[in-house]
């Protein structure tokens, strides 16, 4: 019995990063689309970082990364310490549900963040990896 391999469709260096502008207390009770992501992507599993660079205040603060079709699919909000200065990344055991698998798209979307209601202050921004496959097939045959 003959095996058959198949050729190799492309190559693909290094992911795209791209970086949000500042997400602050200005955006308290609103969703902010951070970062377009362009049709024919994808987003490896842990490709979406959430850096706060200032200290959240003011209520409980509280930041959900997602996209249109969820809210938190990327980085949940019990995976960040708004009052603690660092890099917060979806828990990769599902706490978010992309964290784990990453998620391809094949339409153009934002990646969002939701900003609790009554910040006083803090500065985030959202870093997000992610492979251009506008080049590559991928339809069902």
């Amino acid at each position: 019995m003959a095996t058959t391999v198949q050729a190799v469709q492309a190559t693909l260096g290094y992911p795209k990063l791209a970086v949000s502008g500042s997400i602050t207390e200005a955006d308290t009770g609103n969703t902010v689309q951070a970062v377009e992501i362009p049709a024919k992507s994808f987003i490896p599993p842990g490709g979406v970082t959430v850096y706060v660079a200032e200290v959240f205040a003011g209520g409980t603060p509280s930041l959900d990364v997602g996209d249109g079709d969820d809210a938190d699919g990327w980085v949940d909000s019990t995976d960040i310490t708004e009052t603690t200065v660092g890099t917060y990344s979806g828990d990769l055991t599902n706490t978010a549900a992309y964290s784990a698998d990453g998620k391809y798209y094949a339409a153009a979307d934002t990646i969002d963040v939701v900003v609790a209601a009554s910040a006083t202050g803090g500065t985030a921004y959202v870093l997000v990896a992610y492979y251009d496959l506008s080049d590559v097939t991928m339809a069902a045959e």
